[in-house]
This record gives C-alpha cells, structure tokens and sequence, in this order.
C-alpha cells in the first residue's frame, strides 16, 4: 500500500504552481454582462511589450547603477473600479540610453470582451536593500484598452505607443474616476515617456486554452503543465499538448473518524444547533430539522493553474467496514469481498459503486483532486422569502473534505499498490475556490451526547482517508458477476421521496440515510450514478441460484447517434450574402408581392422578433389570406467529390398545413457569366421553370406557389388554430437533385413571419441553410487486422454538413371576403359536444307496410329535408340506390348530407357508373309526365323477399337512430356525450356497445373529468358509473325509470393511408400569372359510418347513436427521409426534447411521452432512462424491395390521455441495394452492379452521388429491353479514410421516375506510406512555394505513371502523368498554394498507375508559418 502522508509543501511540484498562481476572480456583474452580450466563449490573445522611452522619469534614480526596472500588469474593469486576474512581474531590466527594452511577450485568454476591460501597466524601480530585498518604486503607469466601443468586436490589432502616467493604478479606484469612459483628461501623462507594445489575436492557444485560467497573464516562457517544451523557449506560440492515457480509479473507499456514524452525527447536531440559533422557535422545530440528502464525491485533475476538464460528481454511499477491495490473481477481476474479521453490520464508510474513468499526461506537476460534499436537505421556515406555493425543504450544499495526489511523483511506488491519500479540511487554500468543514471542529467540540466511552485517543489520532487503485483502462477488468446492476431511476425516486420521508426515525443500526425533500436545487439532480451494489458473498445457496441468476441488461448505446428533430435546430433564416450578391439576386426581375391596392407589400426582417397578438389577427377585417411562397434561387456550395456545377436542375418538395402535399416542377439553375464576382463567394443561381417539353420558361423568374385561406376553406373555429400554425410551426422542405432523383438536403422556415397583424400585406425574405446529415466512421490503416468486422461495431459519426443556401421569399395578402360565397361549414350545425336524441315529429300514419308505402314515406321525408341540393339529382340518385338493392336506412348519413362536397362527388361517381340505364328510364318518364318519385315507385316493384318484419324494423330503428356529424383528424380524440333516456317505468342495465374500436366509452372517471375540462362541457359527472365485465360485449350502466344520464364518447383514429406517389418532380396546375396550389384535401384518412348502441336487458336497441366521420387533414410538424437497405429491419431512433408538463403539482417531475404510428405492422415506442434527460422514439421499420418508398406517420403526445398530438411526423424510409465495397484511398477499386428490365422498354440514366469518386459505365442514356440484364461496371476512388454511404440512383429519362437504388456501404483505408516530407511554406506572402522531388522507376521497363493528391486545393503538380524508363529517376514538380492563417496539413501523393492501382504514397506535411 502507497501511503500519501499529509505533506507541508502540498505534492511538491503542484503545490508550488499552485500557490503562485491564484486569482481574483472577475465581478458576477462583469459576467452577466458579458453573457447578455452573447459573450460566452472565449478567445486567445498576444500581447508584445517591446520597451520604455523614459527620457525624464520623476525623481530619477538613473544615476545608480543597481537599479533595475520592472513591469506590472493586472486586469482592470474601468466600469466597476476593479482590479482581477493576478498581477504579472516581468525581469527586471536597465535602463540604457534612456530606454528600458522588456522584449516580453504574454498570452490571455478571456470571454469578458468589453470595452470596460482593460490592462493597466506599471513601471516599478527596484533598488537593492542591505538586507538582500529590494525596494520598489512605482515610477508611472499606463492604460491599455483590449477592446473596441463595439461589444461584438475583439481586440483592435496593431502596434501601440502608450503614455506612461504620473502617480499609482491605485489612483484609478478614486471616486471621481467613476463612470468615465476616457482618462486622458484627467491622467497627466510624464513627458517623453511612452510603452511600445503589440497586441493580436492569437487563435494557436486555442488548443491549450484548458489548460490555463481565464483572466490570467501568462508568459511564453512560464512552464505550463500539460504542455511540451518548445526549443524556441515559447510554449504557447505554437502550443502542443502531451499525450494523454486514461485511467481507471477502481474500488475506492473514503473513511471518516471516529467512524462514519459518528461523524455524521455530530455533523448534523452542529447544523441543527446553528439553525436553531438563527431562527425565532416554531411549535414544530422539533420535527423540521437539517438532514443529509446525498454524500457526492468531485474528481478533477488540476495542473496548478485550473482543472483540465470540468471535475466529474459521483454519488457515494455508506457500505460496511467489512467491504474492501482486491485483486484476484487468477482472473485479475476486481472483487468486492468480506473481510473474515469484520463481524459489524454498521457502514463504516463511503465507497463508490463502480470505477471511474479519467485522463492523465505524464507531467509531475498534474494533480487527482478530491472533494468530499454532502448536500443537505433544510427546512423553509415562515422567515425565508420563498412564496408559499413552494416546496417546504430546500437543499444545499458543503465541503468538508478535500485532497491531492499526485500519480507521476510516485509512479515507480504506487504501481499495483493500493493508493491511501489524507483527506484535509479546515481553512486552507483548494483548488475549489470554497470554504470546508474544519477537522478541528469536529475532534475538539465533540459533546458526550455525539461521542461514546469507547472514543479513545487512538480515535482522536486517526485521519480521515480516501483508499482507491489507479489502473491503466487496458488493464480494467469487467467487475463482479455476483454485482447486480440497477439504473439510475433507482437513486432519482430515492432522492425525490416527499419531506416527510425524511422526518422519519432512522434505527441506531443504521447509517443516517436521510432523503431529500423535493426542493432541491438543480445542481443536485444533474450528477453521474456510477451503478454497482456492494454485495457480500454469502455462504449458503438458494434454490434459485443453483438453477442460474436471471441475466441482467446492461445500458445498450446504439452505434448510430439519434436523429435530432429539425425543430430544435432550425437553420438560420438571416442573409449572408454580399450586398452584390443580393443585387444580382434581384436585378432578375422576380414578381412582386402586392397587397389588393396595389402596393407593394411591407417587408419584415426575419433576424427581428415578431410579436404575435391573436385577437389582433381575429380582428382584422380582411379575413381572408393570400399565402404566397416565392422560391427565387439557390447558392451551390462546394463539396468534395462532386461537381462544381451540381446540381443543374432541383425540385422542391413541401406540405404547407393541411393542404396537400406539393411536389414541383423542375428549376433549372441560372447562372450569369456577365457578373464579376469574388471566386472566394458563391453567387446565387436564379431558379427557372422547366416546360414539359424541356424548354426553359423565359417568362417570370423563380416558381411561386399560393394557399388561399379564408372562411371557405376554414371549418367554424378553425382560424384560431390556424393562425396558431402559422405562429408556432416551421415548415420543411426538401430539395432534390430533379436529374438524379437523390436528396440534396433538408431546411425549415419559420412561418411566424407570414402573420399579418392587421397589416395589408408582408413578405420576408429568407435564405435558409439546406443541410443533410452524413454518417462518417473512424479511419483505419491498411494494416489492421480483420477490418471487416470492424466496421459493423465501430462508432459513427454524425455531422450535418450544408449543401446549399435557399433563398424563399414569403408573403401573407389580406382579401375580403365575399358575403355571396357560403362557408363549407354553414351547410351543417355548430359542432357540439352534446348529443341530444332529435323528438321524432312523424310516424307511421297505418296502412299497409310493404315495401312500395315504406319506400314512398322514406322518399317523402327525405326530399322535405333538403335545401340545397337540386330535385333532380336526388331522385336519380335515389333510382340507382334501390336498383342495386340498397336499403333506406343504408343510405341516412348520404341523404341528409348530399349538400356538402364530398357527398355529391360520391353521387356523381354512383351515377356515372349507371348513366345508361338511366337514360332509358328517364325518357320513358318525361312521355308520361311522372315525377321522379312517382316514377321511382311504380317501375320497380318490390322484391319478394322483402318481408313485412323487416319492415317494422326499419321503422323502428330510424325512429330511434340520432346522427352526428363528426370531423377527425389523424391522432385526435374527439369527445362527445350522448344523452341516454329510459323511457321505460322500470329500471334498465343498458349494455353499450359500438361496431367499430375506434369509437369507444370513455369509464375511467380521471379521464372523462380531463375531457370535460379540455371541451369545457358543464355537465354532470358520476363516480363509478359502468360496469365492466371481461368477455361482455361492452360496458353496463344502470336507469332508473325516465331517467336520463350522459354517456362519455371518444373517437380517436391512429391508422390512415400509407400509400404515397410516386418520386419525382411533377407539374402544378396553372394559376392566374403563377403556380396554385390545389384546394382539394388530401385524403389520408377515410369517411366512415359508426353505429353505437344501447340495448336494454331484453337485448332490444333502446336507442341508436349514428356517428358519421368526416375525416380532416392534419398537420404534419416535420418530415424525416431515412435510407436503409432493402429487406432489412431499419432501427432508428429520433430524440425528443425533454419536457415538463406545467399542470403538474411536482415540479421537477418529467411526462414521459408517448408515441403512435399510423402503420400497425411499425413497431414505435419511447423509453426514458432518467427523468429530465432527452427521449428516444425507437423505430422498427419492416424492409422492403428497393427502390420502394415507405410512408408513415409518428404522432408524439405529451398529455397523459393523448387527447392530440403535440406533434406528428412524416416519416419516409427509402430502400436501396446495399453493396459493400473495401477500398483505399487514391486507389481505383472496380465492382459491378445488375439492373434488371421491367416490363417496358425505357432508357436509363445512372446518376452517383459523388461523380468525382463514383464513375458508371455506361455514362450515359442507354435503353433497357423488357426482362434484360443490363451490368453496370462502379469505378470508386475515394479521397477520404473511414466508413461512409454513398448513393447511385438508375432514372428513367422519360418519365422522370426513379428504376433502382444503390446504396454503397464504402469501408475506406489509409494507403500504406512509403516516404514523408516536411515542407515549410511562408503565410500570407500571396505567392505560394514550389518544391520538388525525385522518384524512382522500379520496374526494368518504361512504365506512365499518373499523379493524384488527396488535396489538390493545397498541392498542385507541374504535370499529371509522366513516363519514364526503368531504373530511372524523374524529379516531380510540387506547387504548394499559399495560406492566409498559420497551421499545418497533411497532404498524401500517390504514385498511380494507368489503371489508377497505387504504386507509392507519400505523405508531405506542410507547416503554414
């Protein structure tokens, strides 16, 4: 065992740096501010002193040769008087021919970039004293500002002449110097006496920037633990970092004297002493007392200067003395095990429940830094400021014990050793800045009632401990099978139990394990649960593990990170275009915008906020709303592997609200060979329509597409959710490559700045980001063994990366209404959520019940109802209907409401199809004279098996049959209560029951109370009201004679239509000078007719509820396009957001949402492994034969009875072939794909997703014969080393339909390097550098050779290919393109041969100075 004594020096080494380099921190004022400002990061700055012009210094001492000069430097906030940082002391220096050269160069590092932050400079004499000391004079002092007036700006860069000031810096904290923004007026400045200095950004020190503290003056020179020393003697110039290992700290322990109990005892007695002495006494103080809610441990490593990284918190928790840890020799396991000695049940100390990881450089001056904390749970008494809706405890926190070990000063020592560190306390310098427990305190103010007899000296003497093994990661061995794991919502409802857990009496053989109450602070709920159980092997064995434990599941992090929903991260709306970008943009003479005036609309900035008012929008007179989408143009931005000129021509796909979705024409992209423009600065392309037959449209620039939304197309109180659309939602776009088929990438718009706000009309123009999400793996080297396994398990890494820019511009139109034009929803009632059986005003007047009087009476009833559809088609109508033997009550809901659209279309199909049939009957009519119903009746007599019971009960069910008009949409519960009477003088039990699942009784009595408060229904409530019984046909419900009771109802419908169109662009249909959209509803979901039912005891209907549903397109929030390979099982997870629900009476309890998909065969469900943390909705999508295209819909719910969807989804999942292919960079690597013919003759393009890496052959159209064979030959040749997809899509040209997708699984290599080279090349010098070498022929006879760079931006070659004869030499030409920054790269050269196989690879490493 390594025993770390308590030393005075603190570790030697860190305890020096330590010490000489701790700061004043900045003011939490300065802070905020900087924070407000959007502040927060922090930026890397060089600061050159040169030297002192001091011709006439006051009271010169020049005349003395000992006298040495020094500078002082200190942060100084001008806005609050005060002095931060630490002050740095340079050399001391001569002074020669009136000059003091410093030649000092010092590095900062702060995010406080403001104006009132500057650096005051003082010039020190230091005069020898008899002694040894010295006397320091100050001699003048000078101010340096960092900053611009401009909060956004940094530093200004350039030279500096600084006047040096008479007097002292102190002189800056008088009272008159307060609030000035400028000294000089009020300095007086020492003539001829001036600071030359440089100041520049340094974005080098970047890189180490963790290593040093913030507001800190550094020096070159200093030695920087953590870093390499540098030969030039400045480290931080060009910093490197040493390398790092990790490091596992394994089965660590910390002891507490005299024992833990006891310790912790007298820890709350003090704390509840010092409570009661603060407070006025309460009736209850007896019972509200301070308790422990947690015992944490921080671990860090430190340097001297800061922690390297953020220190981790881990959660400790009491086990029994008996517990330590070992090694088994044999399996090198770590095992926790009893100690034969330990016999106490008691825990005697905190251990941790599994190993903890971290990183260390071999530096002897890097230290492990421990802190010991509990956080305490207090009660909130009458006196505290905190309102009286909060919780009664509060939680806080405290220090009671820290140390340090250094690993690398013993490294020879504490190698397989157990490491025992001292713990320290008491008021004492540490690396946390607070204040800690004195170890004093509790020895010497122990009472009798804490301590027991049994304390003796030698318990006095005892030093409180932290026991652990440092164990390199390779060498950490899977814990203990025997240790159960457990997840972390354990802990987190242990820790939120409610206050009066904690008031309970905790047994004297137990450790006080005090709960938290629920208020405790947020940095006591964000902490890491290391979850492993002590256990103690026991010696005898159940039953249930001799037949084997039940296997346990370990936490499970997929390969691939979850989708991120676009709506957490939209793309920038604001322009970043040039001003002679947005010329050019605008000089292509685009339609504009104007309201029904005629004048232009008003232009909103998207980078503003927009307030929203909805009664303002309601109120406005022009109800109706023109929406206007103008897509002006599109800015290719370049990327590797693919064109310049990609793409040429795109399509864009969208679904605005609950129109249909849209898929335009092809936009070809225009560019402009006239314009000069910067080549660093891509220019936007004007988009331009494509005809059918190919032609650019020369009219009109750009596609516009229109919605109109007015009172006709908005159901009765639909515009409130509407305008909330429009005020919350972005709306996605996708843009493809209309050429190839293949996704260029996703964006989003804010739709908020399409709100009116009783404006005529607005637009906005926005250029949005188009951005698609790449999955690159780690690289590998040639050489590694069995690389294809490798790729199956190793991590991905998921970027976004930017295709493009699109430039929309919006617009939103006021139009009046027009009072001629009906509302869609005035031809039926207010919806209503009552149901209310209609009085039956008719009956059956007697005479004969065949069918021939029935029919006349239904048809007589049916033509007084309606009012607005013509005699005609209805009595056709009603022809059609009975020669096909459809029954009157069949056809109620189409009768009653032929007025509405749907309705009549359903008519006009029913009637086309016996149109001519019709027309002899209705000619044989017109000679008679008959009316349609007269006619009806008397040439189509009744069947004969028509009977007379069946009649009766047709009479009787219409009599008792209520309709109810009901519009639904995908995911939304709609509540409705049907008021249910017996008109019977006896008691029923009337059974319910409904023809379809979707329809159903709500009897959970929480949940008809939350729809009732959702619809605001004031009727009554019963407890307890159904009765539900397993097997019956539906719920039961007891009446009393002529009593009336409300039935709950919901209808909620998750399953819609799948089917989608086909890919590729189409044609919109034509408006007046621009696109339109269409008006027709897209339907997804479809009309149906449900029937609920109450039957009494003798099994008779008592009455009917006919449910028509009229289905209503939903609103899709955001759309997904994955991409997997075909007949697989795609798993995909999307990350929600987490979310608090503000009804709940807890606060700092989480809803766990839930999810539906509108596919039952998709397996759909979210899981959360900690309240507070993000969610994952897990997919499992069944595979399909490519290229089929899957569509479904995820709806995500945050309410518990998922009354409607907070959002839903559009979900596509693209299947492709999969191909893999192993390649190496630089090399031609070839594979060979089948297409197969359909049943027609088409001609096929392939197209690659990376023309630059991915040649096909053929290139280009060829014709596919029915059930052909056609082999298409890949040549790949990536650039790039890692795992990555790329895409190869097979388009039929004549149609514009997508044949076949690829999907290649590329598993790319580094080469095998044959030489290196450093090359260094001057920054900024505008003219590059040429370098060249000298290469061998290997072969005995003449071979070409060509030249390829993974880099051709940065390397040039002064010919290609090359041909030389064997055993010669040929010198290449190398070409490096100059850099404006400092850096270094590393740029690979292969030597190809003609069928581009690798021949040499030389890496040359440029080093940018």
């Amino acid at each position: 065992m390594v025993k770390a004594e308590e030393r005075s020096s603190m570790a030697d080494g860190w305890g020096e740096v330590f010490h000489r380099n701790r700061l004043v921190p900045p003011s939490g004022q300065t802070v905020r501010l900087a924070a407000e400002n959007h502040l927060t990061a922090s930026h890397g700055f060089q600061l050159s002193l040169s030297r002192i012009t001091a011709a006439h210094l006051p009271q010169d001492l020049s005349a003395e040769e000992d006298v040495t000069y020094q500078l002082r430097m200190t942060l100084f906030d001008r806005k609050l008087q005060h002095f931060f940082g630490k002050t740095w002391k340079s050399s001391p220096q001569k002074m020669k021919n009136s000059k003091i050269p410093f030649n000092e160069v010092l590095y900062l590092h702060t995010s406080l970039l403001l104006p009132s932050t500057l650096v005051v400079v003082e010039l020190v004499s230091l005069s020898p004293k008899p002694d040894g000391s010295h006397l320091a004079l100050g001699r003048g002092f000078t101010i340096l500002e960092l900053f611009t007036n401009r909060p956004e700006g940094q530093s200004t860069d350039g030279d500096r002449r600084l006047n040096l000031h008479h007097g002292s810096p102190r002189g800056l904290l008088h009272p008159s110097l307060k609030d000035q923004v400028d000294y000089g007026n009020l300095l007086k400045v020492i003539d001829g006496a001036h600071l030359d200095c440089q100041v520049k950004t340094h974005p080098s020190l970047k890189s180490a920037m963790h290593l040093l503290p913030e507001n800190a003056l550094v020096c070159g020179e200093d030695t920087i633990p953590g870093l390499i020393s540098s030969p030039t003697g400045d480290v931080l110039l060009r910093p490197q970092l040493l390398k790092t290992t990790p490091f596992t700290l394994d089965r660590l322990t910390i002891s507490l004297q005299p024992s833990l109990e006891k310790f912790e005892s007298l820890l709350l007695q003090l704390i509840n002493a010092d409570c009661q002495n603060t407070k006025q006494p309460e009736p209850e103080d007896a019972q509200r007392t301070v308790v422990i809610q947690e015992r944490r441990l921080h671990v860090g490593v430190h340097n001297g200067l800061c922690f390297l990284d953020k220190p981790q918190v881990v959660v400790l928790e009491p086990v029994a003395s008996g517990v330590r840890g070992r090694a088994d020799s044999t399996s090198k396991k770590s095992i926790l095990v009893k100690d034969s000695s330990a016999t106490s049940p008691r825990p005697q100390m905190l251990g941790l429940r599994s190993s903890l990881e971290i990183k260390l450089a071999n530096n002897q001056a890097l230290a492990i830094v421990f802190q010991l904390e509990y956080v305490f749970s207090a009660p909130i008494g009458r006196e505290t400021m905190l309102s009286a809706t909060s919780t009664s405890r509060a939680a806080f926190l405290q220090c009671l014990r820290w140390g340090i070990w250094c690993p690398f000063q013993e490294l020879a020592d504490r190698k397989g050793k157990e490491v025992q560190l001292v713990l320290q306390g008491g008021a004492k310098p540490n690396p946390f800045g607070v204040m800690v427990y004195s170890t004093g305190t509790s020895v010497q103010t122990q009472s009798p009632a804490a301590g027991s007899a049994s304390s003796t000296a030698q318990d006095l003497e005892a030093k409180d401990e932290i026991r652990f093994w440092l164990l390199p990661s390779v060498e950490k061995m899977p814990s203990s099978p025997r240790a159960s794991l457990r997840t972390k919502q354990e802990d987190v409802s242990r820790q939120r139990a409610s206050p009066s857990q904690g008031q309970k009496h905790v047994p004297p053989t137990s450790p006080p394990d005090s709960p938290q109450g629920p208020g405790a602070c947020s940095a006591v709920s964000h902490i890491t649960h290391l979850e492993m159980d002590f256990q103690q092997e026991g010696d005898d064995m159940t039953s249930k593990e001799k037949e084997g434990d039940q296997l346990q599941e370990l936490p499970f992090t997929p390969v691939h990170a979850p989708v991120i929903t676009l709506v957490m991260n939209v793309p920038s709306s604001c322009s970043v275009s040039s001003r002679s970008s947005l010329a050019h943009l605008f000089s292509a003479g685009y339609p504009e915008i104007v309201d029904c005036s005629g004048q232009v609309a008003e232009v909103l900035d998207p980078t503003e906020p927009l307030p929203f008012d909805p009664q303002r929008e309601e109120a406005d007179l022009l109800q109706g709303n023109l929406l206007v989408f103008q897509f002006l143009a599109f800015t290719r931005i370049q990327a590797a592997g693919v064109a310049s000129d990609w793409p040429r021509n795109i399509y864009v796909t969208f679904q605005f609200y609950r129109f249909p979705p849209v898929t335009s024409q092809q936009l070809r992209l225009l560019t402009s060979d006239k314009v000069q423009h910067n080549a660093s600065e891509a220019l936007p392309c004007v988009l331009a329509t494509i005809n059918r037959d190919g032609s650019v449209n020369s009219g009109s620039p750009g596609l516009q597409v229109q919605f109109r939304v007015d009172d006709c197309f908005l159901k009765t109180g639909e515009k409130r959710w509407f305008l909330r659309y429009l005020a919350l939602h972005n709306m996605h776009i996708d843009i493809w490559d209309s050429d190839s088929l293949l996704l260029i990438g996703s964006t989003a718009i804010e739709l908020k700045y399409m709100l009116r706000q009783g404006r005529s009309a607005v637009q906005a123009l926005h250029e949005l980001k188009v951005l698609t999400t790449d999955y690159v793996g780690e690289d590998t080297l040639l050489t590694d063994k069995d690389p294809g396994r490798r790729s199956a398990s190793s991590p991905m890494t998921v970027c976004n990366v930017v295709k493009g820019r699109l430039h929309i511009r919006t617009g939103n139109t006021g139009c009046p209404v027009d009072p001629s034009r009906n509302r869609a929803a005035d031809g039926i009632s207010f919806h209503s959520h009552i149901i209310t059986p209609r009085e039956v005003t008719c009956g059956f007047k007697g005479g004969s019940l065949s069918p021939r009087n029935i029919l006349q009476l239904n048809a007589c009833f049916y033509l007084a109802a309606k009012d607005t559809v013509q005699e005609h088609r209805l009595d056709g109508d009603w022809m059609l209907l009975y020669r096909n033997r459809i029954r009157a009550h069949d056809i109620t809901h189409e009768v009653q409401h032929l007025n509405t659209e749907s309705g009549r279309r359903k008519l006009d199909c029913m009637a086309a199809v016996h149109r001519l049939e019709a027309k002899k009957n209705a000619k044989e009519a017109d000679v008679m004279g008959l009316k349609p119903t007269a006619r009806l009746i008397r040439e189509h007599q009744p069947s004969e098996d028509y009977s007379k019971a069946e009649g009766i009960a047709n009479m009787l069910s219409q009599a008792i049959t209520t309709h109810h008009l009901l519009y639904a949409s995908l995911g939304s519960a709609e509540y409705m209560e049907f008021v249910l009477k017996n008109p019977f003088n006896m008691p029923q039990t009337v059974t319910i029951h409904t023809d379809d699942s979707e329809l159903s009784v709500i009897t959970d009595t929480e949940e008809w109370r939350y729809f009732k408060a959702l619809t605001k229904t004031s009727t009554p409530l019963e407890e307890n009201m159904f009765h539900v019984e397993k097997g019956a046909p539906g719920p039961r419900v007891y009446l009393r004679p002529k009593e009336s009771v409300h039935i709950p109802l919901k209808y909620q419908s998750f399953w819609c239509n799948n089917t989608i169109a086909v890919q590729g662009p189409s044609f919109l249909p034509t408006g007046k000078g621009s696109q339109m959209a269409k008006r027709n509803l897209s339907n997804i979901i479809n009309a149906k007719i449900i029937k609920v039912t109450f039957r009494a005891e003798d099994g008779k209907p008592m009455a009917i509820c006919q449910v028509n549903v009229e289905p209503t397109p939903h609103v899709v929030d955001q759309t997904f396009r994955l991409y997997h390979p075909e007949l697989c099982f795609l798993k995909k997870a999307i990350r929600l957001p987490p979310w608090q629900d503000p009804t709940a009476e807890d606060p700092d309890s989480w809803t766990l949402n839930s999810v539906r998909c509108s596919d039952p065969n998709i397996i759909c469900q979210t899981r959360m492994l900690v309240p507070g943390e993000p969610q994952d909705v897990y997919l499992k999508v069944p595979g399909s034969p490519s290229p089929h295209i899957k569509m479904f819909f995820v709806m995500v719910f945050t309410d518990k009875w998922m009354a409607a969807p907070s959002q839903i989804w559009q979900v596509y999942v693209h299947f492709l072939e999969r191909v893999d292919i192993n390649c190496v960079t630089g090399q031609r690597t070839c594979q060979s794909l089948v297409l197969r013919g359909r049943q027609a003759v088409r001609k096929i393009k392939c197209f690659s997703s990376h023309s630059k890496e991915i040649e096909v052959d053929p290139a280009g159209v060829f014709v596919l014969s029915p059930a052909a064979v056609q082999e298409l030959k890949l040549r790949v040749q990536p650039w790039q080393a890692g795992s990555r997809f790329l895409y190869v899509n097979a388009v039929d040209m004549d149609q514009q339909r997508l044949v076949a997708a690829w999907l290649l699984c590329l598993n790319v290599h580094r080469p095998i390097l044959s030489k290196a080279f450093e090359v260094s090349v001057p920054v900024a010098n505008g003219r590059g550098s040429s370098r060249k070498m000298t290469y061998t022929n290997p072969y005995t006879s003449t071979r070409k050779f060509l030249l390829r760079s993974d880099h051709p931006d940065l390397l040039q070659f002064r010919e290609d290919k090359f041909q030389i004869g064997g055993g010669e030499s040929h010198t290449i030409g190398l070409r490096f393109a100059p850099s404006q920054s400092p850096g270094s790269a590393e740029i690979l050269v292969y030597v190809n041969n003609l069928e581009e196989k690798t021949e040499e690879t030389f890496c040359v490493k440029v080093n940018y100075s």
